[in-house]
């Protein structure tokens, strides 16, 4: 996806901001805290100066009201009003979802009419689909409207509908063919509700907000309340849930919440769940975000709305669940201030926010429908043309016998990110991601690849032997780095895992070219045939720095080996030269961030290819006379498994954007959050497989030792999310 934000919308939060920082949104706001009417207290005065203001419908066109922007202001727009605590359930429902539905598919009386209306919130509105014995089932409505003259009888009730009793009209799901079948029968209409005939009663809910009975009795409507055309409301409401189902109004709701407990959590209180939540906040943003663009360009995909919606409910109340351990007993009681009330009202609506506008079980479905059955397959990754090139090339080397290293040298991949100093192309990380994802979908790591990368990256201002560098660019050859997991801060363990493998510097002087000499072995690291080390390790005086050596077969001894059914290499120093390599700490966070986000690639292209292929065994898997994908424990499992994967993805891409332009990036908290998923990944395909996935060359074994080695390539999940707490706000 384009993750850039226009000019345009950067000036238009500004214009937001403004107007909520305003002494009348203050006072409006006031009052409908008071909630004087006795249910939810009514936002419509507060809307309606939001609305005179020009800002409720940015992204629509002008000439119905709108400011003619991108989603990405409506974005903006619905962080804002959460995050100044002004209730959006009755804006998201009246604009962003009827209002929406109106603009694509209603006709131009019905736009010209309604939609200015709507947008300066002189007019709002509600769906009015569930009922009281079809829940989540709306083809089994039974509401009807009969033929009458030349209108409409409506007679049926509606329930558990939020926000009717503040509308003026609502888009109600009717049944007007009984005789046609489920989906062929329905119809839509604008009904006004305050037409005879129509009844709102209110039902009290644990949260803030009500849900309202609405019942009708013989109410009449003329053929214009018809909304598209009757007996085709079933695609109109498939192509509403796609709007409806952003999850934009709940990730911003989860990001108001994980605000205002970050603001109250103890600074030794719980970093990592703070990390944890903000990472997984990103990916829904992300999600969310997608789906939207999507929308905007007129490529509507329910599954993709479906689990975003599934993604950022379930983040949001994770959250507000999570404020229990993160707070203690205060998370429960409103006390005086602002966020005690917004957490405890938080607690109240969590349960909900995973039902309403689609349970999480009915988004699973959809999702499974159409990614984990037979018919269905994964899209495959958005790329801009210079990444669809390179994932085409690297698929194309793939296919080709011999070294991988020098035929991947052939199309330019060991250069492709290092620095224009050392002679390569600088393309940047959003290139270098797609050939980590594309070996890693071959289950073909490569992990000499990587290092080298990690090393160019170290190497940008040191001099180095034109002809080793020559030697990388060809790939016969690969530049390592020892202790490096040390260097990160995330090695852990005992004492001898200082220096990430017991490797030492003798120091003879601070020449460069006259340094010491490295003694010891190094840890387990990936299959290569070194041309250049970088060690980290600690020198005489007990300081660790970094050193370059050219190892040569005097002193420096080279095994290869298996880890854990993987291809390994060790390295034993024996005296070898090394050189001081000055590294600055700006120098060495940018260059071990990007070495996250390769790795981080890597582990999601092998989790894609391991869920790819437990979809197609389930599919063709038959136990107790059907396929094992038709069990929705397994479907549901893999379902969820592969949206994680979309989500982890955008995140993936986003920090590499984000590196390239020389932003922060967050990587610890990317490659923990990947590597966690690979390794769940790679667990439930074997689970799937059965006994079949334990055989020892199968496609399912390897992956899963693939990913038991590289998840802890750079530092153990658990030390990686350590790691990001560091930084968590």
């Amino acid at each position: 996806m384009d993750f850039d934000v226009p000019q345009e919308t950067a000036d238009f939060a500004a214009e937001v901001d403004a107007v909520l920082r305003s002494p009348e949104t203050a006072r409006l706001l006031q009052d409908v805290r008071a909630r004087r009417d006795g249910m939810d207290g009514d936002v419509r005065p507060l809307y309606r100066h939001l609305g005179s203001a020009g800002i409720l419908a940015p992204s629509w066109p002008v000439e119905y009201g709108g400011r003619g922007l991108d989603y990405t202001a409506t974005v903006t727009l619905l962080e804002q009003l959460v995050a100044r605590g002004i209730p959006q359930n009755l804006y998201c429902i009246s604009v962003q979802n009827v209002g929406s539905l109106i603009l694509a598919s209603g006709n131009e009386q019905q736009r010209r009419t309604l939609l200015p209306a709507m947008a300066s919130a002189q007019t709002t509105a509600c769906i009015l689909f569930t009922e009281p014995t079809n829940g989540s089932d709306l083809a089994a409505l039974t509401t009807t409207a009969v033929r009458d003259g030349d209108g409409w009888v409506i007679n049926g009730r509606k329930t558990y509908n939020l926000k009717s009793a503040y509308a003026d009209f609502a888009l109600i799901a009717v049944r007007t063919d009984p005789q046609a079948s489920q989906y062929e029968g329905i119809t839509l209409f604008l009904v006004p509700l305050d037409a005879p005939g129509v009844v709102i009663r209110p039902i009290p809910s644990m949260a803030n907000e009500q849900f309202h009975d609405i019942w009708f009795t013989d109410v009449r409507v003329e053929d214009s309340a018809v909304f598209g055309r009757a007996g085709a409301g079933w695609s109109l409401i498939t192509q509403m849930f796609a709007a409806e189902r952003t999850g934009l109004d709940y990730y911003a709701r989860g990001r108001h919440w994980l605000n205002m407990i970050a603001e109250r959590l103890d600074p030794h209180g719980d970093r990592v769940g703070l990390a944890r939540h903000r990472t997984r906040l990103a990916a829904s943003k992300l999600l969310s975000c997608q789906v939207m663009q999507n929308l905007q360009e007129g490529n509507a995909d329910i599954a993709e709305s479906s689990f975003a919606k599934w993604h950022c409910s379930e983040t949001a109340q994770r959250i507000a669940w999570w404020s229990l351990d993160a707070l203690g007993p205060d998370a429960l009681v409103p006390g005086p201030d602002t966020g005690d009330r917004i957490l405890e009202a938080a607690l109240r609506e969590a349960p909900g926010v995973t039902i309403s506008g689609g349970a999480s079980e009915v988004m699973l479905d959809i999702l499974s429908s159409a990614r984990v059955s037979a018919a269905g397959s994964a899209p495959g990754p958005r790329l801009d043309p210079l990444q669809r090139r390179l994932h085409d090339a690297v698929d194309a080397v793939l296919t080709h016998t011999g070294d991988l290293s020098a035929q991947l040298a052939t199309i330019g991949v060991p250069a492709l990110n290092a620095p224009e100093r050392l002679g390569g192309l600088a393309l940047g990380l959003s290139a270098d991601i797609v050939v980590n994802e594309r070996l890693g979908y071959a289950l073909q790591p490569l992990g000499g690849y990587r290092e080298t990368a990690f090393a160019l990256d170290l190497l940008a201002d040191a001099d180095v032997p034109a002809e080793a560098v020559a030697a990388l660019y060809e790939g016969t050859h690969h530049a390592v780095l020892v202790g490096v997991r040390a260097a990160a801060g995330v090695a852990g363990g005992a004492a001898g895992a200082v220096t990430g493998g017991g490797v030492r510097v003798k120091a003879d002087g601070t020449v460069w070219g006259e340094g010491g000499t490295v003694w010891g072995e190094s840890e387990p690291l990936p299959r290569s045939n070194p041309g250049l080390c970088l060690v980290h390790a600690a020198a005489d005086d007990g300081r660790s720095a970094w050193h370059l050596v050219v190892p040569d077969p005097g002193t420096t001894l080279v095994e290869q080996f298996e880890h854990f059914g993987t291809p390994a290499t060790r390295i034993r120093f024996d005296g070898a030269t090394a050189a001081p390599l000055p590294v600055s700490t700006a120098h060495w966070d940018r260059a071990l961030a990007a070495a996250r986000i390769r790795q981080a690639a890597l582990l999601l292209g092998i989790a894609d290819r391991i869920l790819e292929v437990a979809r197609a065994h389930v599919n063709t898997r038959i136990q107790s006379g059907r396929p094992l994908v038709e069990r929705q424990t397994v479907a549901h499992r893999l379902a969820l498994l592969m949206g994680e994967a979309d989500g982890w993805r955008l995140v993936l891409h986003k920090a590499a954007w984000d590196h390239d332009r020389g932003e922060p990036t967050a990587a610890a908290a990317v490659l923990a959050a990947v590597a966690e998923h690979a390794q769940v990944a790679s667990r439930t395909a074997l689970q799937l497989h059965g006994v079949r996935g334990m055989l020892a060359h199968s496609t399912t074994v390897t992956a899963y030792r693939q990913v038991s080695v590289e998840s802890l390539r750079l530092g153990s999940p658990a030390a990686l999310w350590q790691a990001a707490a560091a930084t968590a706000r």
